[in-house]
């Protein structure tokens, strides 16, 4: 696969959508994750169980699914976020522009993975903004593992740190980051 002769298509999906990719999904969750496979956590029956019960119900529930030569390459999805005044009030101190806007609502980006041979060619970035392209929200959220490489290319795509959180009992602790989507 190089990036002169395979072309991403990119495609949306709606939660029954999604779960009908369950195979290509855990297949670039398990590649995009392999070297976190010692931590339960990220396995990807966890990966699964997590889309499964608690992401995809969510009202508006939307996936972005990367193909290059009919093969799942990467995949971002996200949600509207349940609690917005809370990374409202974090994100507050870090984007002054936020100070204007009069909606409350958050979009979380909840998930993104991308197989390594397909790193380095540009798609991950071209999947991330289609995921945000067309949302409403004036703010969008994500929390990224803290010590990840990942949040120096989430810095340079405009995300800004706001925080510290561990979201689940057993998750390890997340960076949040936030980014401005409209003012």
């Amino acid at each position: 696969m190089t990036g002169t002769d395979s072309e991403l298509s990119l495609e949306r999906y709606d939660a029954s959508g999604a779960l009908a990719l369950a195979e290509e999904l855990k297949s670039v969750y398990l590649a995009s994750h392999r070297e976190r496979q010692g931590d339960p956590w990220y396995s990807p029956e966890r990966f699964w169980d997590r889309l499964e019960q608690l992401y995809a119900p969510i009202p508006e529930f939307e996936l972005v699914a990367g193909w290059v030569d009919g093969r799942l390459i990467g995949y971002a999805f996200g949600t509207p976020y349940g609690r917005p005044k809370t990374v409202l009030d974090k994100a507050v101190r870090r984007f002054s522009a936020l100070g204007a806007v009069t909606t409350d609502s958050v979009y979380i980006f909840r998930e993104f993975g991308v197989h390594p041979v397909a790193r380095g060619m540009g798609y991950a970035r071209r999947i991330h903004d289609a995921l945000l392209a067309e949302r409403p929200e004036s703010l969008a959220y994500l929390l990224v593992r803290e010590g990840n490489p990942a949040r120096k290319v989430y810095e340079s795509w405009g995300w800004r740190a706001i925080g510290r959180t561990q979201p689940f009992a057993d998750s390890p602790i997340m960076v949040e980051m936030a980014k401005l989507l409209s003012v």
